[in-house]
């Protein structure tokens, strides 16, 4: 495995729990976040795939 493709995982599971705090609280500051972990999990994986 990729130094990239190791930090997505983390970075997915984050996103996924501030997703679920958006769901629940209602909040857009959570949504937010959750978005930015969630693109810098999906970049990093992309890039750790095509190394």
């Amino acid at each position: 495995m990729n130094t990239f493709t190791i930090i997505a995982i983390p970075f997915f599971i984050t996103a996924i729990i501030f997703l679920t705090l958006a769901a629940r609280q209602r909040r857009s500051v959570w949504l937010i976040v959750g978005g930015v972990f969630m693109c810098s999990s999906v970049v990093n994986a992309v890039i750790g795939m095509t190394l």
